[in-house]
């Protein structure tokens, strides 16, 4: 807790404050690349030009900085365009190594986010972002919002959908034959809840932990269970509004969010999925349904910006699922949203874990960067891991096992 509070220190110590409007010009290529700026408040949207058209190639919220590339570059490479109303933090780079010198994790951390950020430079013909309003500046979103009260309102739903239409499943997705065990039963009980979005009341399966045996943990830190799959029951869907999370999440959610799933949720899903789409669970628990579960909960926290970490979780299950049905190539792509979502919430969102849920996320990102072939990352975040005198033994084991499998492997190719 000292170390985050001296960074603040140092960040309130050394940055100017500065406000943005809405569409407004933070830095524009070629500006000698002189600042680094800490978001507080907005959003920041980052262009880079290519023969053919200029293109957006990176979003930036509160809590990231923008201008990094200031680090290691004369002359900024992008333009950066405050969307809506911006708060900053402006730090000269002579002041920002200063911090830099002073805090070590925070360096690593900052080094990590650069080489992200250069990576998805490299790979821009694959970014891909959902279309948000476009605002110039206070003025013109009031002129925006008052032209939008005159147009009836399923027209402005109708464009929300239009807006938010994508592929539900990924490529190669089919229909199985897959169900869960009749002896499943044993292990849950029938409870009544509330949705905590339109009220409804439906009955859900929970878990009986007391009967739930884990096997073993995989390397991959996949648990295994004593004759059963709880991915089957880690989704709830409401059958009214269709909100749709995981059973850890499902109390989790502002009330912004919740008002935002209740008005044009629903509409949404109906325009990609049809009217009649809901998640009717069986009896004995079909996969199918288990599956769209998962697709309807990624659809839904993709739709309201929900927390990465979250959307990570799902994807690492549903690799899981595909791989009990042996399609080894949605596994792997599940899996490799999964990370991208990790990373990018480990690298670049200012969260606020504690260190054993910190150490988790770390332990899970080596893990994925392994699989996906990046051994050199995954063997830089284990062997902090096993460095780290903060986190308990058993993380520090695990880390090292993992730190030492990885070198054998690598030795052995």
């Amino acid at each position: 807790m000292k170390e985050k509070i001296k960074l603040k220190d140092l960040l309130a110590e050394y940055g100017e404050l500065k406000e943005f409007a809405a569409g407004s010009m933070i830095f524009n290529y070629n500006e000698p690349a002189d600042k680094i700026y800490f978001i507080l408040k907005g959003l920041v949207r980052i262009y880079l030009t290519t023969p053919a058209e200029e293109i957006e190639v990176y979003r930036s919220q509160a809590g990231s900085f923008v201008g990094k590339t200031a680090l290691v570059a004369e002359n900024y490479s992008s333009q950066a365009l405050a969307h809506f109303d911006t708060k900053v933090l402006a730090f000269k780079i002579s002041d920002f190594k200063l911090i830099i010198k002073q805090d070590n994790n925070f360096a690593n951390k900052l080094i990590n986010q650069l080489c992200l950020y250069l990576n998805k430079l490299e790979n821009r013909e694959n970014i891909v972002f959902p279309e948000i309003p476009i605002v110039k500046n206070n003025a013109a979103a009031k002129q925006a919002k008052d032209e939008a009260a005159q147009i009836p309102e399923k027209k402005i739903i109708t464009q929300a959908i239009k807006n938010n239409k994508t592929g539900f499943y990924l490529p190669g997705h089919k229909q199985y034959s897959k169900q869960a065990e009749k002896n499943y039963n044993n292990y849950l009980y029938e409870k009544e809840i509330k949705c905590p979005v339109c009220s409804h009341q439906f009955k859900i399966k929970k878990l009986r932990n007391s009967r739930i045996r884990v096997v073993k943990v995989r390397t991959d830190l996949r648990p295994i269970y004593q004759e059963f799959d709880i991915y089957y029951y880690n989704i709830d869907s409401c059958p009214n509004c269709l909100f749709s999370a995981r059973k850890n999440d499902f109390e989790l959610f502002s009330k912004s969010k919740r008002n935002k799933i209740k008005a044009n949720f629903k509409e949404i899903v109906s325009n990609t999925l049809g009217q009649e789409f809901k998640i009717n669970y069986s009896e004995p628990r079909q996969i199918n349904e288990v599956l769209d579960a998962h697709y309807l909960a990624i659809k839904m926290y993709n739709y309201i910006d929900f927390d990465l970490d979250k959307k990570a979780f799902l994807w690492r299950e549903l690799s899981w699922i595909y791989e009990d049905l042996a399609e080894n190539d949605l596994a792997s792509r599940a899996s490799q949203k999964a990370l991208s979502c990790l990373e990018e919430f480990y690298f670049l969102t200012n969260n606020s874990n504690s260190k054993t849920e910190a150490a988790n996320l770390e332990l899970l990102l080596a893990v994925l960067y392994s699989k996906h072939g990046q051994k050199d990352k995954a063997l830089t975040l284990l062997d902090d891991l096993v460095r780290d005198q903060n986190i308990n033994n058993r993380q520090k084991n695990k880390a090292r096992d993992l730190f030492l499998d990885l070198k054998t492997e690598l030795k052995n190719n």
